[in-house]
């Protein structure tokens, strides 16, 4: 669930393809490939191959370093010098606020210490493993209810029957949204996940559509927040609205912000979690085969899925301090792409790291991130995945794919627009 994906680029990306090859050195030439190409953001794996490599460490053309070696990315995504905040960067000037981005501003996602740890506090003591835990039993009833409807039927997308509006539904029960508002939900959902992605790859509509959806849901929320009576008490409002630690509390926006960033994380990621991992395991029959009979556990398959093809392809930084990678200096005030699907196929981590190997162990990817800004919501994303595997595997017989899947056009979050699949009734 972790979205940190306010990467800038300059506008140079916006130029014609060919033109800007003309002058771009390789690997450059191949990345602003990458950012422009949805065939090759569709198979990354031998741009990443290259990188790592022959660039592990690299100054693009455009003014931002990329990194693609595993213990890189690991070590900067822990490094006490590098900072989340884009204000940091020197390179380019502060955007306009708009509302996205100032309910974006709010959240520990886009905080540095000590305003990030005491924002995650003050959440985590609401977002405890165990009440993930007491979700189970609901987030179960929840999956079987769509395989009900959908299980006659023998064919469907099963992304936007199952892994998009799941996520969705799991989001409003665990923060205690009346029933009859969650129709709501999925719109916004969509909106703020389009909204999150590079600058390049957003329109002018994308950007109202989501600023529109930002201010409708903190103006819903802010009711929920203003009537506990229109809230289902107990749920993870009360819980942020209650969180207190050292006398601190989270104050209006905070909550509102908050809570916005889980329905957006929380939608988008394990969404995608979902459909790259059924993607993966349709292809690879011998490996669906071995998780369908119980010869492996659904928590490793879960956890090579994050590693294999997980949804979130890179983060940023900005250093705060010159860096040093072996020997090459990251100067202060430049950003850092830390290429997280790049780091997750290194070879001097991961033997095979291009096959799918559920039993991989151990198995230590960086899908959550790493360090302070590990992902929040990382059990719950695991949780869904392992159950919408499990009644997929046991309730749906002859699993296979009806049609040719297609990739969204997208840069940071990596997902399906449609996954066609089909089964025995």
């Amino acid at each position: 669930m972790n979205a940190q994906t306010a990467l800038r680029m300059p506008r140079v990306v916006r130029q014609p393809l060919g033109a800007a090859l003309v002058r771009l050195p390789a690997p450059d030439a191949k990345l602003l490939a990458f950012v422009l190409s949805p065939a090759i953001r569709a198979e990354p794996w031998a741009l990443y191959r290259q990188l790592r490599e022959t660039h592990p460490v690299h100054r693009t053309g455009f003014a931002a370093w990329t990194i693609a070696r595993y213990r890189d990315v690991a070590a900067l995504a822990r490094h006490p010098h590098v900072s989340v905040e884009e204000a940091n960067a020197s390179a380019f000037p502060e955007p306009p606020e708009t509302p996205f981005s100032r309910l974006m501003g709010q959240t520990m996602l886009f905080r540095d210490a000590p305003d990030h740890d005491r924002l995650r506090r003050l959440v985590a003591r609401a977002f405890t493993p165990r009440r993930i835990e007491e979700l189970r039993p609901r987030v179960e009833v929840l999956v079987a209810k769509r395989l009900d409807d959908l299980i006659p039927r023998g064919e469907a997308d099963l992304l936007a029957k199952l892994a998009y509006p799941l996520p969705v539904d799991v989001i409003c029960e665990l923060l205690g949204i009346p029933e009859d508002d969650r129709r709501l939900f999925p719109p916004w959902a969509k909106a703020l996940a389009a909204r999150l992605d590079v600058e390049p790859m957003r329109t002018p509509t994308t950007n109202r559509l989501g600023d529109v959806a930002t201010m409708e849901l903190s103006t819903y929320l802010e009711s929920l927040l203003t009537d506990p009576r229109r809230r289902i008490g107990g749920g993870l409002i009360d819980g942020l609205v209650e969180a207190e630690e050292a006398g601190e509390r989270l104050n209006h926006a905070e909550v509102i912000a908050t809570c916005a960033l889980l329905l957006m994380a929380g939608h988008e990621t394990t969404a995608n979690l979902i459909g790259n991992g059924v993607l993966a395991l349709l292809r690879q029959p011998d490996q669906l085969a071995e998780l369908r009979c119980g010869n492996i556990a659904m928590d490793s398959a879960v956890e090579e899925l994050l590693r294999y093809d997980g949804p979130v392809q890179l983060t940023q930084r900005i250093a705060l301090a010159d860096v040093d990678l072996d020997g090459i200096t990251i100067p202060a005030g430049e950003l850092i792409v830390l290429l997280v699907g790049a780091a997750n196929r290194d070879p001097e981590v991961f033997d095979e790291p291009d096959r799918l190997d559920l039993a991989r162990e151990p198995n230590h990817h960086l899908a959550f991130s790493s360090g302070i800004h590990a992902c929040l919501g990382a059990s719950l994303a695991r949780m869904e995945t392992g159950i919408v595997l499990d009644q997929l595997l046991t309730r749906l017989p002859g699993l296979r794919l009806a049609n040719q899947p297609r990739w969204r056009d997208t840069f940071v979050l990596r997902g399906l627009q449609s996954l066609p699949v089909a089964w025995a009734t």
